[in-house]
């Protein structure tokens, strides 16, 4: 048994039947590599290593990834280093991960946007799993909810309990499916322009948009974009987003 690193936010999966749902939600194709961000004990690692594919695992701790080497040889590439940083395969691939608690959402982030990347299928807090398939006016709804939106559709597996895990984390967990679904809007200027409209959750949208012009151009671009002047961001769709990026 490793010892878990509060570093590297370590929680290994003990529940076998989770593994074997979340090996089934990978479905590769024939040619798609599969990457395991994360792999800690190998837990996945022993499942996925079954599939007639390129398995690559991409793991931060250097101990860990030593005895995954040892034990797997040739059957998987291993990689020793941060899933933040690491290079992603240049072809189609699934990935799949425990993914820490530290590090989940960027790690989330980079696959869903990586064009490569064919599903994704991550085990995270339960509280960001529900950010991933929040509604306009839900509470979890926020600047990860679109950023996600712009690229894949998202949904949750399963739910599972601290005990799952060793040691227990203090929260729930879930794994999410992420399916590309790449919108023809997407732009580095439409997720700065999200991210600012969610600065201060409280204030009213056109406050937080100051840098985007005077208060009198950005209420005749909300104008322009059938948005009204006193909505909150929360209460706004991605495609409300596009029409008021495309207005500004």
């Amino acid at each position: 048994m490793s010892h878990p690193k509060k570093k590297w936010g370590q929680h290994f999966l003990r529940n076998r039947g989770a593994v074997a749902r979340i090996v089934e939600a990978v479905e590769p194709a024939p040619d798609d590599v599969v990457v395991e961000i994360g792999p800690g004990e190998g837990v996945l690692t022993e499942k996925l290593s079954e599939l007639p594919n390129q398995l690559i695992a991409i793991e931060i701790d250097p101990e860990l990834s030593e005895r995954l080497k040892k034990q797997y040889g040739d059957r998987i590439t291993l990689i020793n280093d941060d899933a933040m940083e690491a290079s992603l395969p240049a072809r189609p691939y699934r990935a799949v991960g425990n993914l820490p608690y530290n590090a989940g959402t960027p790690i989330l982030r980079r696959a869903v946007a990586d064009p490569n990347c064919r599903r994704a299928v991550f085990m995270l807090q339960k509280e960001v799993a529900d950010r991933l398939v929040a509604n306009p006016g839900d509470e979890a709804y926020g600047y990860l909810t679109l950023f996600v939106r712009l690229y894949a559709s998202a949904r949750i597996l399963l739910t599972l309990e601290p005990k799952s895990f060793y040691p227990p984390p203090k929260v729930r967990s879930a794994v999410v499916v992420l399916d590309p679904d790449p919108k023809p809007f997407a732009s580095e200027s439409l997720i700065q322009l999200i991210s600012a409209s969610f600065r201060m959750r409280r204030k009213k949208l056109v406050n937080n948009l100051t840098e985007f012009g005077t208060r009198e151009e950005i209420v005749a671009a909300m104008e322009r974009a059938g948005i009204d002047a006193d909505i909150r961001a929360e209460r706004l769709s991605l495609e409300d987003f596009a029409r008021l990026h495309e207005a500004i």
